[in-house]
């Protein structure tokens, strides 16, 4: 099991100072992964329903604040040596295909192959529209084309493409990725189009766990969406254990031990032994990567929370 932790591009990641210290305390503390969020602007007024929230509210609606993901990828290797750098998820339709694969491959050369690419279509018109994408409706083809055109550029020596969006020919693309292939490619979503993008694109699986109409909130839920995905690499031919599985715990994970409606606790909080506990029923499903929320509004808040996660769970659970 490989652990990570998203980190949002405001608050305590908003500086240089800040987020280094995150990042380089995430690799200290024992992280394989560090996964920074995308947004480029946040329009003032958001009709598109945000779809992991049960209001259809998105929460960052009130917060102006966010970097670009790509920079701070790009920072983020400068300050580590070891974790790996996860975009979580980059909304594929953003940004023209040729220049994000050569910031992708920059970023994977010169961190020395350390690169995973998570993938999503995003769901936010307004933003979309303000930054020029191609339609928003079409923002599904969109996505499959640019990450045609990825691989395309990543692995070919003389790469061209003809497409509905994208055309190029007699280019040459240098360096590519360290990694072979190329970096993987994690898809995020969970449902059935995203389960088939996985099948047909993807070199991993990448969902969160809050999205109301594909809940997974504990190791069960996961196992059943990850026999559907089987169900789907049979239909798309693709070897379902090819694929790496990666999975976003979206609740707080606390040494206060919280209680469900039912009474139950609450999982991932309370001791570390029941922490370890929840988090190898995951690993028994089969999931590869824990990818977790730390941040706090203040650095040190953040800090402590991580280095509590990687001093007292990480090697409980490695050790089970």
């Amino acid at each position: 099991m490989k652990f990570g932790f998203q980190v949002m591009l405001r608050g305590a990641a908003s500086s240089g100072d800040g987020l280094s210290s995150i990042a380089k305390s995430g690799e200290d503390f024992g992280f394989d992964i560090i996964a920074p969020n995308d947004h480029l602007i946040v329009p003032g007024g958001i009709e598109s329903t945000y779809p992991y929230t049960d209001d259809g509210i998105w929460p960052g609606a009130s917060v102006v604040e966010c970097h670009d993901q790509l920079t701070a990828m790009a920072f983020i290797a400068g300050h580590t040596d070891t974790i790996r750098l996860l975009t979580s998820v980059m909304v594929v339709p953003y940004r023209q295909p040729v220049l994000t694969a050569k910031t992708i491959a920059t970023a994977d050369v010169l961190s020395q192959g350390r690169v995973i690419l998570g993938c999503g279509v995003g769901w936010m018109s307004e933003e979309m529209e303000a930054i020029g994408t191609e339609p928003f409706q079409e923002r599904g083809k969109v996505t499959d084309e640019y990450i045609r055109v990825f691989k395309e550029l990543w692995t070919s020596d003389k790469p061209s493409y003809n497409g509905d969006y994208v055309k190029f020919a007699d280019v040459l693309f240098k360096p590519q990725p360290v990694q072979k292939p190329h970096p993987p490619i994690w898809i995020g979503g969970e449902s059935k189009a995203a389960l088939r993008r996985v099948a047909r694109l993807g070199d991993g699986w990448f969902p969160a766990a809050n999205n109301p109409k594909f809940t997974i909130s504990n190791a069960m839920d996961l196992r059943q969406r990850l026999e559907l995905l089987k169900l789907v690499c049979d239909e798309e031919n693709r070897n379902f254990t090819d694929l790496d599985i990666g999975f976003f715990y979206t609740e707080a994970i606390s040494s206060k031990e919280r209680r469900n409606k039912d009474g139950d606790r609450q999982l991932l909080t309370g001791q570390p032994s029941d922490i370890a506990a929840d988090i190898s029923e995951f690993n028994d499903t089969g999931l590869g990567t824990l990818i977790c929320i730390f941040q706090r509004p203040g650095l040190s808040e953040t800090l402590e929370q991580m280095e509590w996660f990687g001093k007292e769970i990480i090697p409980l659970v490695r050790g089970l």
